[in-house]
């Protein structure tokens, strides 16, 4: 049998089995979804101040899950932006979907909020990666809160991973929150889908 490595690591094992697929898994949502229901209002705000334009943002989902089904649902074509904090390489992972990278480019540059978003079906280009970047930026400071139940997540976010390197980038694995965020228009929408090792959510909310 090998050794996990240094004590904290043991301790974060051991976290994790207490509390993860068979663990307290309506404490993990709970705490989850309270975070993630006062990032709205904030994300809502910060992002109609960026694109001068409004976007409507609401809570699809919290769930428990593991760190590499953050890329499940995304399709062939989206960003993604792994955060570090001083605790962890990996605290936050934060997907988000071509249609919702296309609505944004759309509000950003004056698009006839009233007509449908043409998909997006190909590479990322730069300016559309610099915009995923963006709104990930937001999404991240939204749900880091502040003071001792801030998760110190190292802001701002590099810039966005797409295209083979965010489908080739290995996720550690790991039992996690799963919080899905809509960014809609009247006529599209696509989504955010952030993922919070739990160790690190119950570290500051247990």
């Amino acid at each position: 049998m090998t050794s996990p490595g240094s004590p904290s690591q043991t301790r974060s094992l051991i976290i994790e089995r207490l509390v993860g697929d068979s663990g307290e898994a309506g404490h993990v949502i709970g705490a989850g979804r309270a975070m993630a229901e006062r990032a709205v209002p904030l994300l809502q705000k910060s992002l109609a101040v960026e694109l001068g334009a409004p976007v409507t943002v609401d809570l699809r989902a919290v769930e428990v899950s593991r760190v590499p089904h953050a890329r499940a649902d995304a399709g062939e074509t989206f960003a993604m932006v792994i955060v570090p904090s001083p605790t962890s390489a990996d605290a936050m992972t934060l997907v988000i979907d071509a249609q919702a990278i296309a609505v944004v480019v759309c509000a950003l540059f004056g698009g006839d909020p009233d007509a449908r978003v043409s998909p997006i079906e190909r590479e990322l280009s730069q300016i559309e990666t610099d915009v995923a970047t963006t709104v990930i930026q937001h999404v991240a400071q939204a749900l880091n809160g502040s003071g001792k139940r801030s998760l110190e997540l190292r802001l701002p976010v590099q810039r966005a991973m797409s295209g083979m390197e965010a489908k080739r980038r290995v996720l550690r694995d790991g039992a996690a929150v799963r919080m899905v965020f809509g960014i809609s228009t009247p006529t599209d929408s696509g989504t955010v889908t952030v993922m919070i090792p739990q160790r690190i959510l119950l570290a500051t909310r247990g």
